[in-house]
């Protein structure tokens, strides 16, 4: 085969997918505007600290084990993971907390000490949660082309034995008899697709099932120890990789790609295009307004897209023995929280946050007798009204005042390196529209399977997408199968 493939834009799903095409024969160039490949999974390397800028932790790790196998390699023989038992310690805004364990004897033991009674009605929730995800698996692993592939009787029957289509939030609760404390533990993983678990369906618990039961794994390096292991695949395949390279526009010939445009102005020819850009990007910017199909911007500004983020990064000159590797942090009001998000989309009073600490299982990624912090609060997008310079500092002041509290009351004493990441910088470095920092377009159920932008453009011959726009949608391993299902689409049709 002779067939020449640009992919555009190295993040996971970029990288994934130039792989498969490598290995399934086509000459493949991958283009990245930035000068480091990896997308929203990218990394900071500044005074002896490494800090992953993205995602920090997977789950279902037999998506990334697939990737590798379908290449012929072992991940395992490349890459060291190790399990976090707790994944989390919950922290509440009343002092306590609650350490969330794959033990489940040891996650038993904590909800009851929340919670006298509850251990019985926790491996109800769980499973359940195990149907959804078994129920999920069947419409996350194809390519759609018509609606009707959806229709699946079984898949139906289980949705509503589970009451998938519930709300989130008020289906856990009903689990715990409505604590709060437990409610909030059990619900909030839906904020790693950017969607409130207020407003998203009960089918989400999945994500709670495949975090507790499949376990939760940290890469020796950090996750951005996998994106450049699989840049090295990437070069000894022979995938021609190529940064600091803007795509400015995808060349269309009579309906048919005929290659890409850089914003230096240079040409190279290709016979498909995939684009790992933001997907609403890709169509808004990239792709001439005679071929954008349904995908105008009236339609794309009326779709719904996820939430943002505030993210500090913090090099520390202190060791603290007794915290976790991974932490979250609710406010009192989580509906409050969450509702200037999603609805009023401005600044929360109280932000929640997630808490990292790497160096708790991995100290080399800061010089010996450091720590290095990750935070992240969950914001809304910019599609609101909120001035980053002057709201900033105030959101770092109380993220700084919380650490104060769960951790060390001296530790802005001992702050030595610093970073930030604000919800304008999403979209300044990644073509996010609307600066998302999980993925573009949320998970409702029309933004979802089959009603999720497909795979394939259907107004032009050539053009292909991966990544957390198209189907299954946002999170590492649902990109990794999306870079599957889109190999499989152009190996049925150019093979």
């Amino acid at each position: 085969m002779n067939k020449h493939a640009i992919i555009i834009g190295a993040g996971m799903g970029g990288m994934a997918a130039s792989l498969r095409l490598r290995k399934l024969g086509f000459s493949v160039t991958l283009l990245e505007k930035e000068s480091r490949l990896g997308g929203r999974s990218n990394v900071i390397e500044e005074a002896g600290f490494r800090v992953d800028t993205g995602p920090t932790i997977l789950v279902m790790k037999e998506a990334f084990e697939a990737t590798y196998r379908d290449l012929g390699y072992d991940i395992h023989r490349r890459i060291q993971f190790e399990q976090l038992d707790p994944n989390y310690r919950v922290y509440y805004h009343d002092g306590s907390y609650l350490d969330l364990h794959s033990n489940m004897a040891q996650l038993a033991q904590a909800v009851e000490e929340i919670e006298p009674g509850s251990a019985e009605r926790l491996f109800r929730f769980l499973g359940d949660s195990a149907l959804k995800y078994e129920l999920a698996l069947e419409f996350v692993q194809q390519n759609y082309d018509r609606v009707t592939d959806m229709i699946n009787p079984r898949a139906l029957l289980r949705l509503f034995r589970t009451q998938a289509h519930q709300n989130l939030y008020r289906q856990v609760s009903r689990y715990f008899n409505g604590n709060d404390k437990l409610t909030k533990a059990f619900a909030f993983h839906s904020m790693f697709l950017g969607l409130s678990p207020f407003e998203a369906q009960a089918m989400y618990s999945l994500i709670t099932y495949a975090d507790l039961a499949l376990g939760m794994w940290y890469p020796h390096g950090g996750i951005y120890a996998i994106i450049e292991d699989m840049q090295a695949l990437a070069l000894d395949l022979g995938v021609e990789i190529r940064t600091q390279a803007p795509v400015s526009q995808i060349l269309i010939e009579s309906r048919k790609v005929s290659g890409v445009r850089l914003e230096n102005g240079e040409v190279i020819q290709a016979d498909l295009v995939v684009s790992n850009a933001d997907l609403p990007y890709t169509y808004q910017s990239l792709v001439p307004a005679a071929y954008q199909g349904k995908y105008r911007k009236a339609r794309l500004e009326r779709m719904n897209y996820a939430c943002s983020g505030y993210l500090l990064y913090l090099g520390v000159n202190r060791i603290y023995p007794n915290v976790r590797h991974q932490g979250l942090y609710f406010s009192e009001d989580f509906r409050a929280n969450l509702d200037a998000i999603f609805k009023s989309k401005i600044l929360p009073e109280q932000p929640s946050f997630h808490l990292n600490i790497p160096t708790v299982s991995d100290p080399s990624l800061a010089p010996e007798g450091h720590s290095l912090i990750y935070l992240l609060a969950p914001m809304p997008n910019t599609s609101g009204s909120i001035e980053w310079d002057q709201a900033a500092p105030s959101v770092r002041n109380h993220l700084i005042g919380k650490l104060e509290e769960l951790i060390d009351p001296q530790i802005r004493d001992h702050i030595v390196w610093e970073r930030e990441f604000r919800p304008t910088d999403f979209t300044e470095q990644f073509n996010a529209v609307h600066g998302t920092a999980f993925g573009s377009l949320s998970h409702n159920f029309f933004q979802s399977t089959f009603f999720r932008p497909h795979n394939k453009a259907r107004s032009v011959d050539g053009l292909y997408f991966v990544g957390q726009g198209t189907y299954p949608g946002i999170g590492m391993p649902m990109v990794h199968l999306s870079a599957k299902l889109v190999a499989e689409r152009i190996e049925a049709e150019w093979m």
